[in-house]
């Protein structure tokens, strides 16, 4: 099991989140969204400057989401607050496509370590969800 420092929960995150825009889109938009979110992201946490995604055909390992390793210097909390935001923008950014389950999406794609150690760090999957339902039921 690899260590659940921030660069793996970072890691892990990520590709759950393009999976599940994967799906809901398509590859290219889904790897263009990100890229997007991610860069808008950047002067809010500075560190996302060390998160790169590319498309799994011109990527050297096959890896769509590489991350420097300096985001393990970064506070957890941080760290965490950059989750809860790219969550929360890429759900607004995907509208109605969403869908009404989309932060049960991800908690059901992440490992149990890695939502409990996302937990500890300030990602409140409970809030997030609560948050969802609102946003649904005022539509």
């Amino acid at each position: 099991m690899p260590e659940l420092d921030n660069l793996n929960i970072m890691k892990n995150v990520v590709d759950v989140l393009i999976s599940i825009s994967e799906r809901k889109t398509d590859h290219g938009h889904a790897i263009m969204t990100m890229d997007n979110l991610i860069k808008q992201l950047e002067p809010q946490f500075n560190f996302l400057k060390n998160l790169h995604i590319q498309d799994r055909p011109y990527s050297e390992y096959g890896e769509t989401v590489s991350i420097m390793s300096d985001i393990n210097t970064v506070k957890s909390t941080e760290v965490g607050k950059a989750i809860h935001a790219l969550i929360v923008n890429l759900r607004d950014s995907l509208g109605e496509s969403a869908g009404h389950f989309f932060i049960k999406e991800i908690r059901y794609m992440l490992r149990d370590e890695y939502f409990s150690r996302m937990n500890d760090i300030g990602v409140n999957f409970a809030l997030l969800q609560l948050d969802e339902e609102f946003t649904y039921m005022k539509k």
